[in-house]
């Protein structure tokens, strides 16, 4: 439980930093590329219930909107569940994420976040216009956390 608590105190602490340096930034100072937004902290803490998962993702400031897909894994790396985040707008993010009962056991799970931008093509064929989606991975990171 000290563990835990000096993460929860380290992540504030990185987020409220972060978010001040967000709000203090005037026009003078470019936000950063696409290319350059990494994830600060990302952390699943199990509720008590063992059915629900709190998950925590700071990035770093961003002129864009990424996107962003969590999903969690059980011990035999089988997904379970995914959630996705379209055009996230703040850099802090809070989510829980229920985990199915029929699929939630003791034991190490695995939550995995992707952070990616899509970007969409038009192309003409044979008379047609299509839509071609290409998705830009931009970082990604993982964490363990236990259920009881």
């Amino acid at each position: 439980m000290v563990n835990l608590a000096r993460e929860t105190i380290a992540y504030r602490d990185e987020a409220l930093k972060t978010m001040n340096n967000a709000n203090s930034s005037s026009s003078s100072i470019p936000l950063p590329n696409n290319e350059d937004i990494s994830i600060v902290a990302f952390t699943a803490e199990p509720y008590p219930d063992g059915h629900r998962v709190k998950i925590k993702l700071l990035l770093s400031p961003f002129q864009n909107s990424p996107n962003a897909v969590i999903s969690i894994f059980d011990h035999e790396n089988q997904e379970l569940v995914s959630v996705n985040m379209v055009s996230i707008f703040s850099p802090e993010n809070d989510i829980t994420i229920h985990i199915p009962g029929n699929k939630r056991q003791p034991g190490t799970y695995r939550a995995q976040v992707e952070v990616f931008f899509v970007e969409e093509e038009e192309t003409e064929g044979e008379g047609e216009k299509h839509l071609v989606f290409q998705k830009f991975l931009i970082a990604n990171t993982s964490t363990l956390f236990t259920i009881q």
